[in-house]
């Protein structure tokens, strides 16, 4: 008999998902696949059943069994997939302040070379010209369609939401409250809880992060080994304070900007916190 996950973190991008993953790979009675987002149930579905459970093969002996993709947030359409595949399991989900979000998009956009290099204020207009070439900007700063289709197809005692900014200021809260969730042992060390785990910066070299993400692209299913052990051992954060350019903020025009358009989606998204 296949072994299948029992959790699915579903997201969202930029809102602290590896450090929550991380933490999760480090409890004694969780595992978590390698590499972290496998996004089977909305890109690699075509690869079929058994190439994404060949990746859970040695978690028999964990309690719980697990993968982390920032995108199953952004498709309501993945829940059904998710429970027609894997039967009643458990979600967890982070989000973030749209605003901080979009801005660490941005700077994501920039070290993979889909935005050009800049620095300083983004201003109203640039920011509308980033949003109309890359939409997403916007979108992945929306989070209530996919909860709510979480909640409906898996119960809202089953969706375990929480907000980056409690994870970076009460790391080891959080962890104890998901522990309780999933009802594993509460009192695991934890090393990750206190630490911050690839934290989003406006590169300083734009072609030395164009190799990383090409090194990161090789070894994400070749050897995912490596990519946790780069995390692990610190390397990470070291190439980050490196490369780390000059500082890039929204005008108070433009964070007002995209405050509004995401206002309601965000208010109603606090209110389903299971963390506050």
């Amino acid at each position: 008999m296949k072994v299948k996950p029992n959790f699915i973190g579903i997201g969202g991008q930029k809102c602290a998902s590896t450090w929550l993953s991380e933490c999760l790979r480090s409890h004694p009675e969780i595992f978590m696949s390698s590499p972290k987002e496998l996004r089977y149930f909305v890109d690699n579905e075509n690869k079929g059943l058994e190439w994404y459970l060949a990746f859970f093969e040695n978690a028999a002996d964990y309690k719980y069994r697990g993968e982390f993709a920032s995108n199953y947030i952004y498709w309501p359409g993945s829940a059904q997939k998710i429970k027609d595949a894997l039967g009643d399991v458990k979600i967890i989900a982070v989000v973030r302040e749209p605003v901080s979000r979009a801005l660490s998009h941005i700077k994501h956009l920039i070290r993979d070379g889909s935005l050009p290099e800049m620095s300083g204020e983004i201003p109203q207009n640039s920011l509308e010209d980033i949003i109309g070439k890359h939409p997403e900007v916007l979108s992945n700063s929306c989070y209530l369609p996919g909860l709510k289709k979480y909640c409906e197809v898996f119960g809202d005692a089953s969706v375990f939401i929480v907000c980056q900014s409690t994870c970076l200021n009460n790391g080891r809260h959080v962890l104890g409250e998901l522990w309780s969730f999933l009802g594993v042992c509460e009192s695991a060390d934890i090393t990750e809880a206190d630490q911050v785990v690839s934290a989003g910066v406006n590169p300083k070299f734009s072609w030395l992060e164009n190799l990383r993400a090409k090194v990161f692209v090789f070894s994400k299913y070749r050897a995912p080994w490596l990519i946790n052990w780069v995390k692990r051992t610190g390397f990470s954060s070291l190439y980050r304070k490196v490369n780390r350019g000059d500082e890039l903020v929204f005008s108070p025009e433009a964070a007002e900007y995209l405050k509004e358009l995401c206002a309601d989606d965000w208010r109603a998204t606090q209110k389903m916190l299971t963390v506050r």
